[in-house]
């Protein structure tokens, strides 16, 4: 009888903590996913800004991930506080990149962005035949994110999109299926 309260108390953590983990996810979804040509495009609102993901084939296995921002927000241009990199797309499973490290610098650099006006960067990345299986096998997710300052938006502020990198390279087919 002494437990109970605390097995009792357990379980509305683990309720909790497990309730919360899957709303993340769901806020962290793209509010539209289309296909345009060769091009999947993802996008999502988040404040006073859209993020949005373009991924394209390339050739063989290295496709162009485009990412950007574009602030919609009620004045004309808006300022930013970043580093040198504002926009970071990686592929993970659970939470662990499958990428090569890469480095980033601390700068703080300022960036104005023009009302509905949008900020874009490109990387090219090869996928290795390890990399394609694993996303083949696994749950691997493509993985926006856009971290920057602003007087409507702090660092701590998650501007996240996430994406099933099956649902946008294998059934958008910009893979091949011999994997």
């Amino acid at each position: 009888m002494k437990h109970i309260p605390l097995m009792l108390m357990i379980c509305l953590v683990l309720f909790g903590c497990s309730d919360s983990s899957m709303d993340n996810d769901a806020a962290n979804t793209p509010d539209q996913i289309q296909k345009e040509g060769d091009q999947i495009i993802a996008s999502k609102q988040t404040g006073e800004f859209e993020i949005r993901l373009i991924i394209e084939k390339s050739n063989n296995d290295t496709f162009t991930f485009q990412p950007g921002l574009k602030y919609i927000g009620k004045e004309l241009e808006n300022e930013i506080l970043h580093s040198k990199k504002i926009l970071d797309v990686d592929l993970q499973i659970e939470g662990e990149s499958i990428l090569p490290p890469r480095t980033t610098t601390a700068e703080g650099l300022t960036t104005k962005l023009v009302k509905d006006q949008w900020y874009s960067e490109n990387y090219e990345i090869t996928l290795n035949s390890n990399q394609l299986k694993q996303i083949s096998s696994s749950n691997v997710n493509v993985v926006l994110n856009a971290v920057f300052e602003s007087a409507q938006s702090s660092f701590d502020d998650e501007k996240r999109m996430i994406i099933s990198a099956e649902e946008v390279l294998w059934q958008g087919q910009l893979i091949n299926t011999n994997y």
